[in-house]
């Protein structure tokens, strides 16, 4: 058998050669930069198309210590929250000619720190960092010595970076346990997961307790070390709490893909919701689902965050404009479950 032809990268200088233009023509084509016709970008673009032309990102770092990669961390790309976050920074930076380098931390405080670590070896020209993290001291460090801005994201009170696009997730916990206040209901519990790992679900968890807990009011606990925060893990344990404690009145949610759980659970099991028990999540994705139940949550603008981050970011790389934060407003959404 023979072994295969090694076969060197295709130069910038061999796209130039094919469209008859000089190596400078050709970068600023692809940098969506200076003034160049509709009719050459045209030839650059078919030469690149026809010699399988591969920009090389990291190819200006040696001589401007940066490369043209953002750096994105965040704790899963498979989660719709994140998902929508994602798809807001793309929507900003791609146009700019920048690319992503998306890491998932599934809130392993290790992984987290080998992800960064490996995005920095790149010479990134920004970072955009999810907050709501138990951070190691080597990570704090790490991000600390950064040569790039940085935007933290969704904890509004995570202080990192040059700037937070975030909301108070302790806020969100507390507006819940007024509804159910005002609401009346009296037998309250909470479900949910990874609360050790989540500082922002953990957050959101002691915005609704401690709000109960001013007026008089205690909440009943069903929560999970390790069970994953979707619809499954809701369904049973919900039925685990009312297995408990049969005279709940109303259940609070780590999230929206919980309660879709938990609520599928209680009509399984004729229980009227919200006659004997009423439901509410958190992050409002399941107002995409809505067809007959509207479930009661309070919605994260989660795709204005990415945008938001993603022109701060962009801001500061280029140097036209202070950084500026934001503490997003959220949006109460009175369902049908309560």
């Amino acid at each position: 058998m023979s072994k295969p032809t090694k076969r060197s990268n295709v130069t910038l200088a061999e796209v130039a050669a094919r469209a008859g233009v000089s190596r400078m023509t050709v970068s600023k084509a692809l940098r969506n930069t200076g003034s160049i016709s509709a009719d050459t970008r045209a030839k650059i673009l078919g030469a690149v198309e026809e010699l399988g032309y591969v920009k090389n990102s990291l190819a200006g770092s040696l001589s401007s210590q940066r490369s043209e990669i953002i750096g994105i961390v965040i704790p899963s790309a498979s989660d719709s929250v994140f998902a929508e976050v994602l798809s807001g920074t793309n929507s900003v930076i791609r146009p700019k000619g920048l690319s992503t380098l998306i890491g998932e931390t599934l809130f392993d405080p290790q992984v987290e720190y080998e992800i960064l670590s490996t995005i920095m070896q790149m010479q990134p020209a920004g970072l955009i960092v999810s907050g709501g993290m138990n951070r190691l001291d080597k990570t704090r460090t790490l991000l600390e010595r950064r040569r790039c801005p940085m935007i933290s994201i969704w904890d509004s009170e995570s202080q990192v970076g040059d700037c937070t696009v975030g909301l108070s997730h302790r806020l969100a916990g507390q507006m819940m346990a007024e509804h159910f206040l005002a609401k009346g209901f009296s037998n309250i519990a909470y479900v949910g997961s990874e609360l050790e790992l989540d500082v922002c679900a953990r957050q959101r968890f002691e915005g609704f307790r401690d709000t109960l807990a001013a007026a008089g009011r205690s909440v009943r606990t069903e929560i999970s070390a390790t069970a994953p925060r979707q619809t499954p893990s809701g369904r049973t344990l919900t039925e685990t709490l009312l297995a408990k404690w049969p005279d709940t009145d109303a259940i609070q949610y780590l999230n929206d893909a919980m309660a879709i759980g938990g609520l599928s659970w209680l009509y399984d099991n004729s229980i009227d919701v919200p006659g004997q028990v009423a439901a509410a999540g958190f992050n409002g994705t399941a107002t995409l689902q809505t067809i007959r139940t509207r479930l009661t949550t309070i919605n994260a603008p989660r795709r204005f965050i990415g945008e938001a981050a993603a022109g701060a970011l962009l801001n500061l790389i280029e140097d036209s404009g202070e950084p500026k934060s934001y503490n997003v407003e959220l949006d109460f959404i009175q369902g049908n479950t309560t």
